[in-house]
């Protein structure tokens, strides 16, 4: 896709402090990061979505996060590590599937605000069986 920023990362046709490369994805340094260390993980290949496909894409994109997650943590001992990934529309402006790994210490600010509550047995019990019944 010639007009995807990452796509063209993905092809070296933009400078870029790359961490990690092999055939299927690269990892580099947010432009713009959270924490020190914070990193982009992305596959080569131009795609919307990672999870729920068949092709093996987000297998990749993992394995080369357990790669930088291992080489992050010798070099900047965090104290652990946060994914960011969002698919469809809610992903922003970049429509090139991505997850940011994000090293973590105790009271960095770094937050992502979730606003929970309970759910009731009965509903749990409900949506578990649906997604069984899948099959």
């Amino acid at each position: 896709m010639p007009e995807c920023e990452f796509c063209a990362i993905a092809a070296g046709e933009r400078d870029v402090h790359v961490l990690y490369e092999d055939a299927h994805t690269v990892a580099f340094l947010d432009e713009n990061p959270a924490r020190e260390g914070h990193t982009v993980v992305l596959p080569k290949q131009h795609r919307e979505e990672l999870l729920g496909t068949a092709d093996g894409g987000a297998a990749a994109v993992f394995a080369a996060i357990d790669a930088i997650v291992a080489d992050l943590r010798a070099v900047l001992d965090p104290e652990g590590f946060s994914l960011f990934y969002t698919s469809g529309p809610l992903v922003g402006s970049v429509r090139h599937a991505h997850v940011h790994l994000v090293p973590r210490a105790t009271d960095d600010g770094v937050s992502l605000a979730l606003d929970r509550g309970p759910i009731d047995d009965d509903t749990a019990a409900a949506l578990a069986e649906r997604v069984r019944n899948l099959e």
